[in-house]
């Protein structure tokens, strides 16, 4: 009961001091000349929180930062996005325009060929035979074109070969490089005459040449006009090597075909005189 009574008579006295130093904070407040002044107790109370305020503050401002990048990022995805897209869509448009462009270079030079005195059909590659890529290839003019068996064909660059069938709306081409192809031609400054025959390789072999012609690499082959074919003076190649053969009777030679001959798309068939041509 005793230490009852003193516990509380010593928390009335803490209570009572309590409440003196309170008064005297709010008494020194009012006394002021300053009422909005803080007193003793508010200064030692921001002193403490002061540290801790500026902490919170640096903090905020970092979330803010970093709540900020994190938007611009977000941003600068959608741009980047976007302008893949827009790359892209650029590339697209760009190949398409080379592609018409290379186009309308091929159809230019085939233009320029149309204006020799040749009856000319112009066609488009529609077929190739996958399993024989030297061989043929089919078209899309045929007899109702004017188009006959063994009618020329060729590119603005050089000869191509020549048409082995034919129905009313296409038309079968036999290329150089067949090994079922020849053509008689004339070969450099000579004039040696030759027979440029297919391999079935990328390479034309030209034989029968004489063994003292001057024949170098470099040098430019035509057709010789000589049989029913092919007319004179299409170009054919162009001398890549020259060899002789066993008995060295001939000289022989290597030609690399001017006609790309493995990328053909647009062509000129030379219609015979008298054949309609549309």
């Amino acid at each position: 009961m005793l230490l009852d009574a003193v516990g509380r008579r010593r928390r009335f006295v803490v209570f009572v001091v309590l409440c003196i130093l309170s008064l005297g904070v709010l008494t020194d407040q009012v006394r002021a000349p300053d009422r909005r002044r803080a007193g003793w107790l508010a200064f030692a109370a921001e002193g403490v929180l002061a540290p801790l305020t500026a902490g919170l503050s640096r903090i905020g401002d970092k979330v803010g930062a970093a709540r900020a990048m994190l938007t611009e990022i977000g941003t600068l995805h959608g741009e980047n996005a976007r302008l893949r897209i827009e790359v892209a869509r650029l590339r697209a448009e760009n190949a398409q325009l080379q592609e018409a462009s290379k186009e309308a270079l091929r159809l230019r030079s085939l233009l320029a060929f149309k204006q020799q005195p040749y009856h000319t059909v112009s066609g488009r590659v529609i077929g190739r035979d996958p399993s024989h890529w030297f061989s043929t290839v089919l078209i899309d003019r045929g007899a109702a074109d004017g188009i006959r068996r063994n009618d020329p064909v060729v590119t603005s660059e050089g000869l191509v070969g020549r048409v082995i069938e034919t129905a009313g709306s296409w038309a079968r081409v036999l290329l150089l490089l067949d090994p079922r192809s020849a053509a008689g031609v004339r070969v450099g400054q000579s004039r040696d005459a030759g027979v440029a025959e297919g391999q079935g390789q990328p390479m034309l072999r030209v034989k029968y040449l004489s063994r003292d012609a001057d024949i170098r690499p470099g040098d430019q082959v035509v057709t010789a006009g000589l049989g029913e074919i092919y007319p004179r003076g299409l170009p054919v190649g162009t001398v890549v090597s020259v060899s002789r053969t066993e008995a060295d009777l001939f000289q022989e030679a290597l030609v690399r075909p001017d006609a790309d001959l493995r990328h053909l798309e647009e062509m000129l068939v030379l219609v015979s005189a008298g054949q309609v041509a549309r």
